[in-house]
């Protein structure tokens, strides 16, 4: 009965080009009942020899398929940024040594649920100017993560924070799926809709809506603030003067 259904980052934990089945089954299923569902899943990078690099991604089970491909990835956990001799040590080693390889800077939103979904994916979220560019054609804005390698502490929670600051100053309804917690609905103030608590099994259904237009921000990003940020420091520095 969900127009949109949302999984967490790696849901499916392997390769998308291993389940093509599952997946196919899947969307006819959802096509009946009139539901999209977003997943996260890892593939085999396009033009890419290396039968070690990935790609993390989310996909929109729609007609056809879209694609998200995440694009700010996290050093020494996705990849690798050390010289060669180090990388041919690893494999010596029989250590892991491959990389996820980034998406485009510049992806468009996904269509989906009549809607127009701006993706990020884990701590992508932290960088708001990143997301200006879904801005504001997108009208709904979706996060899935990862948050197990945290565990019991604070960051997780924090991380829910961040996400509530990007749904604020884009004016969006932010829908976060999560493995371990904290999974939520985020309105478009910034407020917490409804949440599951950390490690805990459940779904959330929460009736959300599109908004469009620009808030300030989707404006004219971080410019303002480092405006600000210029002047506060001129003022003071002619402040200092004046009182020497």
């Amino acid at each position: 009965g969900a127009d949109l259904i949302v999984w967490p980052e790696a849901a499916i934990p392997t390769l998308i080009e291993y389940v093509g089945g599952y997946l196919a089954n899947l969307r006819k299923t959802m096509a009946k009942s009139g539901s999209t569902v977003l997943l996260g899943i890892l593939r085999l990078p396009p033009n890419v020899d290396s039968g070690e690099d990935f790609q993390n991604i989310l996909v929109a089970l729609t007609d056809p398929i879209q694609i998200y491909v995440k694009r700010h990835l996290v050093p020494f956990g996705e990849y690798f940024p050390v010289p060669g001799f180090i990388r041919d040590w690893m494999r010596l080693m029989n250590l892991p040594t491959g990389d996820a390889i980034p998406g485009a800077p510049d992806q468009p939103p996904l269509d989906a649920a009549g809607e127009r979904i701006a993706i990020t994916i884990c701590y992508e979220d932290v960088f708001g100017a990143e997301q200006l560019h879904y801005l504001p054609e997108a009208t709904l804005l979706v996060n899935v993560s990862n948050d197990a390698w945290f565990g019991n502490s604070i960051a997780p929670h924090q991380h829910m924070q961040i996400a509530r600051v990007r749904a604020a100053e884009s004016g969006r309804y932010l829908l976060r799926a999560t493995n371990t917690g904290v999974s939520g609905v985020i309105d478009q103030h910034g407020r917490v809709v409804a949440t599951i608590p950390q490690f805990e099994t459940g779904v959330l259904k929460q009736t959300v809506r599109g908004y469009t237009g620009a808030t300030p921000y989707a404006r004219v990003g971080n410019y303002a603030v480092i405006v600000v940020l210029l002047l506060v420091i001129g003022a003071s520095y002619l402040a200092a003067r004046r009182s020497a």
